[in-house]
């Protein structure tokens, strides 16, 4: 039985996910798309744990750290981030969001707010109800597989 659940949820995470991306949260105008996803992906995981490696923020969005390396140099340009030494290993960098990455993200969450608004008004009331739950169970288990994670690496 558990096999046969995890075979579906492979093919749920792989096809209906992105599909879902694209149904309810991708911009009609392709130009937005980019560098709003991309910035507001990293800024978002600034503006809850503010002053991560950018090793750590390339794991937690799955990107390699050349790739991550190359965001972060656009973010700074643009005045979004800024690169602080770790205070106890200077071979660590880390990242931090700045004002303008602050203001970026709350800018953009009114955008994407109107997009998802647009997005979903074919659903009822009820229907939106049952997606925000089905989300919200999504981010629970989330949260307890990084935890599971979490022990799994710090037990020998």
């Amino acid at each position: 039985m558990k096999d046969e659940n995890i075979d579906e949820i492979l093919d749920n995470l792989l096809i209906y996910l992105p599909l879902f991306y694209q149904k309810a949260i991708k911009p009609k105008n392709p130009d937005i798309k980019q560098k709003h996803q991309v910035y507001y992906q990293i800024l978002g995981i600034l503006e809850h744990f503010d002053n991560l490696p950018i090793s750590h923020l390339g794991k937690r969005l799955f990107v390699s750290k050349p790739n991550m390396t190359s965001h972060i140099d656009k973010l700074v340009a643009d005045g979004m981030v800024e690169r602080v030494p770790d205070e106890k290993d200077r071979r660590i960098i880390r990242v931090r969001i700045t004002d303008r990455g602050l203001g970026f993200i709350k800018e953009s969450r009114e955008v994407i707010n109107e997009i998802i608004k647009y997005n979903l008004s074919p659903l009822d009331e009820s229907e939106l109800d049952e997606l925000n739950g089905c989300l919200r169970k999504i981010r629970e288990f989330m949260h307890k597989i990084d935890t599971m994670e979490e022990i799994h690496r710090k037990t020998p």
